[in-house]
């Protein structure tokens, strides 16, 4: 009979039976840890992200697209005692475009002791046959437009195109001799262009000058 005393003592044994329920918890600490070590890594990789979203945010509202391009000219008015139009060579720079669109573009304006806060009033095409004259004369007395060279319509500078700035003045608030102009451009979600110059001691009657 001692066959089945065997056979009762082994069936009266546990150890199978706790070497299976400490594999089941082994498996759920292990699946756990995964889960949790996968949340981890992927926390990691979004604050990585986010963290390089930020830094390209910054350092965009840092500089500016835009540069100036070339020469300033002034126009004088017929008297030759003051300054009656600016013009502003403008390029997209380090970008394929930069937006100008009226409602998220500021253009400052300082003449002397005279400041508007804002005065631009959108963009325009730019005849390929228009001179400087006639720009000033198709902007408004008072305010600032964007004239694009080669444009593809659109309300936009891009890196091809070439824009000019031009703005007219009113005869009330024209810039005498040596007087100091402000110019700043403020786009959307950037650092301002600011342009600062002299209207030139000697102003010719109705000419063109660089500045």
């Amino acid at each position: 009979m001692n066959w089945k005393k065997q056979i009762s003592k082994l069936a009266k044994q546990k150890r199978g039976m706790v070497g299976l329920e400490a594999a089941i918890v082994l498996i759920a600490f292990v699946v756990i840890a995964a889960i949790f070590s996968f949340m981890v890594i992927n926390q990691g990789l979004f604050a990585t992200d986010r963290g390089k979203v930020v830094i390209q945010e910054s350092l965009k509202q840092a500089s500016t697209p835009l540069a100036v391009d070339g020469t300033i000219f002034v126009q004088t008015n017929t008297d030759g005692n003051n300054v009656t139009g600016i013009v502003i060579p403008l390029k997209a720079y380090g970008v394929k475009y930069v937006a100008m669109w009226e409602n998220t573009t500021v253009v400052t304006l300082k003449v002397g002791a005279n400041a508007w806060p804002n005065v631009y009033a959108g963009v325009d095409d730019l005849n390929a046959s228009a001179t400087f004259t006639d720009l000033v004369g198709n902007t408004t007395a008072g305010t600032a437009q964007l004239f694009i060279q080669n444009s593809d319509g659109d309300e936009a500078l891009n890196s091809d195109e070439k824009g000019y700035l031009v703005i007219s003045l009113d005869a009330a608030d024209c810039a005498l001799p040596r007087a100091q102009v402000n110019v700043e451009i403020r786009l959307e979600k950037s650092s301002p262009l600011t342009i600062e110059f002299y209207v030139p001691e000697i102003v010719p009657p109705d000419t063109w000058l660089t500045v």
